[in-house]
């Protein structure tokens, strides 16, 4: 049976990996997103050569306005995400780490009480030892 201990690893490594899946995501839409602006870039390209008059040249204007708002607030949305996800990912390394120092201290503590144990119970013995050595020793002199 695991302890809580090692539940709470156990956990914080399910966490971990599904941040790892979410950064792998958050990375292929950044690849899509790229292709897109490239795709985009492609088409504003080709909707330049078919503007001739003043009225397309002002609508394509508006649109690359348009363009650009959604494209910074995209961005801006894409930087807080990334910076959630590299938030959460400190997170979870400073727990990972306060665990492994709470699993350390609990282990010097176990040794410390075993290396007590052991040595009171060596006493015993050694005084067990010289007690019957002496009672032997006190019945020969007898």
């Amino acid at each position: 049976q695991l302890s809580n201990e090692r539940k709470k690893m156990i956990q914080e490594h399910k966490n971990c990996v599904d941040r790892q899946q979410r950064i792998q995501y958050f990375m292929r839409k950044a690849k899509v997103g790229e292709e897109r602006k490239l795709l985009r870039l492609e088409q504003e390209r080709s909707e330049k050569r078919r503007i001739s008059q003043f009225e397309d040249m002002n609508r394509l204007a508006m649109n690359r306005l348009a363009a650009v708002v959604q494209r910074v607030y995209r961005g801006y949305l894409g930087r807080k995400t990334v910076e959630n996800v590299r938030r959460e990912r400190q997170e979870a390394e400073s727990t990972l780490v306060f665990l492994n120092d709470c699993a350390t201290e609990i282990e010097r503590a176990w040794r410390g009480y075993c290396g007590r144990r052991d040595a009171l119970r060596l006493r015993r013995e050694m005084a067990e030892f010289l007690f019957h050595l002496r009672e032997e020793e006190a019945v020969a002199e007898e």
